[in-house]
């Protein structure tokens, strides 16, 4: 089972602090997937930050363009 995810807080260098059920934190960085261009815009600070806890993991844009598979978190 997945655990899920209850709060994300982002920090600097691409990481995201991420809290899961049960208390377990987890420290995520996204400098991996830069790479690929689905997650360019990542890359402007302004918008990395700007994301929203949605079915078990992140999402990124107004239209949830962006998001991680659960399991990768």
């Amino acid at each position: 089972m997945i655990p899920q995810l209850t709060k994300a807080i982002p920090e600097s260098n691409f990481s995201i602090k991420l809290e899961f059920d049960h208390k377990i934190w987890k420290s995520f960085s996204v400098i991996p997937y830069l790479n690929y261009p689905i997650f360019k815009p990542l890359l402007n600070e302004i918008f990395f930050k700007n994301f929203k806890l949605k079915h078990n993991t992140l999402v990124w844009g107004q239209d949830e363009m962006i998001d991680f598979a659960p399991y990768t978190l």
